[in-house]
């Protein structure tokens, strides 16, 4: 059913809005893989965090749960990284998968007492996210070649913009047609009965992508895993800079992650608010992605990664005043654009200078693994510093974090190498 709704939006983009490179069948098949995981994730993930925060209406559980995810991850990508040396890249890649669905499964039977528990579902979700973009991208870097990663990226991130408008809104509209929101009574489970139609979905969903991944085939390396060997490589430099810039962005990552959907609704009080909101956001993604995928070329990616982070550090700073309805929808029109046009321009620079790397080509498992560990450090911190502003500063600390934090992926430009020579090559590799 996927494969055939995927086939006919392929069709629309080759015919009307200037698709101009072929897919094969499989990165077809991968593409609404990649998008429908995103989409669930879209509708779940941030009702999740709103699940965790609307019984006491503080960011203890949230913190803890997120706290604990993003310590996670990274010890994930180790444990993939072995898994997908002896057992081939698609087992990280199931197991995301398994892990994910495992987190529905918990708060469904769980329930409202899924709140007393923070920690044992942010393991979950760790080890499902750590697994499964470990996964995704060692598909990605298998798949695609240097002068065609930034037009696949953008397609992708088109694809999964289109289901992920529709998925947090459908999340938000079921959530207050099956219950209500916080006026209930404490302790009336009907009010959350919306929220464990969602999470039933999401479940399901993962179900869906575990089954479907079972039909690719992925032969067994039985390969060791030199985990330490690359993390200690001399004379490495672009990649060791990559890794301070990973850590900065991990500091932004920490607090941007989940924080203006639990802020949405601290205004609101009304999920489909939420919902509604992450759609628009949602929908200026796809409005960008689209117009990377025609623009996105290596020549640009400078261009792109300054004027982005640009818009994202502007997106904060009217948080910093006042956090209301108006504040809120000019962040999600700034960090929606910018955001995503970052995140595209980043991902190929990365891969990039990952495959420059020493011994990049039979050690790019161990590569993806390490570069997790500073992200994840970056978040720890950056989740930290924002609940001790908040816990000792109250509400002025918590906007002083926000805006401090919102312009502190700026100094990613003090440590990522300067790769215009290496783009004039790319450019030229793609014109060929």
């Amino acid at each position: 059913m996927f494969d055939l709704f995927f086939s006919y939006v392929y069709r629309f983009l080759n015919r009307y809005l200037g698709v101009r490179r072929p897919l094969s069948d499989k990165e077809k098949t991968l593409a609404w893989m990649f998008s429908l995981y995103d989409f669930n994730y879209a509708l779940s993930a941030i009702f999740v965090n709103v699940f965790l925060f609307r019984k006491n209406e503080n960011f203890h559980a949230v913190g803890l749960f997120n706290l604990t995810q993003f310590a996670v991850i990274a010890p994930a990508f180790w444990v993939g990284g072995h898994l997908s040396k002896r057992f081939g890249n698609l087992l990280s890649y199931q197991l995301g998968f398994v892990f994910s669905a495992l987190v529905f499964a918990a708060t469904l039977v769980l329930r409202e007492n899924a709140t007393d528990h923070p920690c044992f579902l942010g393991l979950l979700a760790g080890l499902g996210i750590g697994f499964y973009f470990l996964g995704e991208h060692s598909l990605t870097l298998e798949m695609t070649t240097e002068g065609t990663r930034d037009y696949f990226l953008s397609l992708t991130t088109f694809f999964s913009s289109i289901l992920c408008i529709l998925g947090p809104a459908l999340a938000g509209w079921l959530i207050t047609a099956f219950g209500t929101s916080v006026s209930k009574l404490p302790g009336d489970s009907s009010s959350l009965m919306g929220y464990y139609l969602v999470f039933a979905i999401a479940l399901v969903l993962y179900l869906v992508l575990t089954y479907k991944s079972f039909q690719f085939h992925a032969k067994p390396t039985h390969k060791g895993f030199y985990f330490w060997k690359v993390l200690t490589f001399k004379n490495n430099d672009d990649w060791n800079r990559l890794m301070g810039a990973q850590f900065i962005l991990g500091l932004r990552g920490g607090i941007f992650w989940f924080v203006v959907g639990l802020l949405v609704f601290r205004v609101s009080h009304n999920e489909a608010v939420v919902g509604s909101y992450s759609m628009l956001a949602n929908f200026l993604a796809l409005l960008t992605s689209y117009g990377l995928s025609l623009w996105a070329k290596a020549e640009n990616r400078w261009k792109g990664l300054w004027n982005s982070s640009w818009l994202m550090g502007l997106a904060c700073v009217g948080l910093f005043f006042k956090i209301n309805y108006l504040t809120l929808f000019i962040y999600a029109v700034l960090n929606a654009t910018g955001g995503i046009w970052g995140q595209i321009v980043y991902g190929a620079f990365s891969f990039r200078i990952l495959e420059k790397a020493r011994e990049a080509k039979s050690k790019r498992i161990e590569y993806l693994a390490v570069r997790e560990f500073p992200l994840a450090l970056g978040r720890c911190m950056g989740l930290s510093a924002l609940l001790a502003g908040q816990a000792y500063f109250g509400e002025t600390g918590l906007r002083a974090v926000l805006l401090l934090f919102g312009f502190i992926h700026m100094g990613v430009f003090l440590f990522l190498p300067n790769n215009k020579e290496g783009e004039i090559v790319s450019t030229q590799l793609e014109k060929a």
